[in-house]
This record gives structure tokens, sequence and C-alpha cells, in this order.
């Protein structure tokens, strides 16, 4: 079974922080210091809401895709916001049968360091450059512990058991 997951990743203190914000977000541990905020419906909608009707119309007019580009400009906002004085990275990774897709952006001190990157160039700079503990680990496979087109949902539901 394949999976599809978008999420952001950072340092625990400072996901928790976006609850404020973002009722909806839940913070889960990925590995070492690294945590995780999967988008779940719920989150998705609050990210999207930021733009405004007028800006999700515009972006989303004649096209009927997933994720919409309306909610792809709203996460690039909020991960230069919520990266003010932090480290934000967000992922959408996902696999199905032999086709398998990764793509992140990173933002640190509200500027983006590096877009439309391969996840691992992303955790690596996060490791490298930005002095993310990882735990001694490859996260990008734990990325894909929880399978389906639900991974997001997954991710949150466990936090909540433990």
């Amino acid at each position: 079974m394949g999976y599809e997951l978008i999420a952001f990743l950072g340092r625990k203190p400072d996901l928790a922080k976006w609850r404020a914000a973002l009722p909806s977000a839940v913070v889960c541990p990925l590995g070492g210091e690294v945590s995780l905020v999967p988008v779940t419906a719920a989150l998705y909608g609050e990210i999207r809401k930021r733009l405004g009707s007028l800006d999700i119309e515009r972006l989303d007019r004649g096209r009927n895709v997933f994720p919409a580009p309306s909610f792809e400009e709203a996460a690039r906002r909020w991960g230069r916001e919520a990266s003010a004085d932090s480290v934000v990275a967000y992922v959408s990774v996902g696999e199905f049968g032999n086709d398998s897709h990764d793509e992140a952006w990173l933002w640190s001190k509200g500027s983006a360091t590096l877009e439309r990157a391969a996840v691992g160039a992303v955790l690596a700079h996060m490791r490298d450059h930005l002095g993310f503990d990882l735990g001694g680990q490859d996260l990008e496979p734990e990325l894909g512990r929880h399978r389906g087109e639900n991974a997001a949902e997954k991710w949150a539901l466990e936090a909540f058991d433990r």
C-alpha cells in the first residue's frame, strides 16, 4: 500500500507554538529533535483560509488538483511566517506502486533556504548547516511510517495515543 503525506518539520517547541494560530496543528515526534506537524484535513482548511476567499478563488480557478494551488501558496507563506525565529520545512512525499515523489521547502529566520528540493537534501541541510540532531537515523523513510492517502490523519492519531 502506498502513502501520501504533506507535513511541516521543525523542533517541537517551535511547532507547539502554532496552536495559537492553527488550533488543529498536532506535533508528532519524528526522530532526534525533529518533529512533524501532519497536514490533516482540518489543518489544510485552516492554512488555506489564511489567504482569504479572493486569493483562494483566484489561485484555484480552473484547477481541480490536490493540493490546491491556494493551499500551496498559503503553506509557503505560513512557512516563511512561522520560521521568523526558527526553522520550518514543508514536505510533500508519497509513493504508489513504482511511482514516488518528494519535494520540500526550507525556511530559516523568515527566508527560504531551499525550495523544491528533495526531502533528503532538506534533512541533510537541517543537520549539517542548522544544527539539528536527527537522532543518528535517516528520517526520510520514517515519513512513510503510516500508509494510505490518510497518512497525515494517522500521524495525528498516533500522537494522541502517546
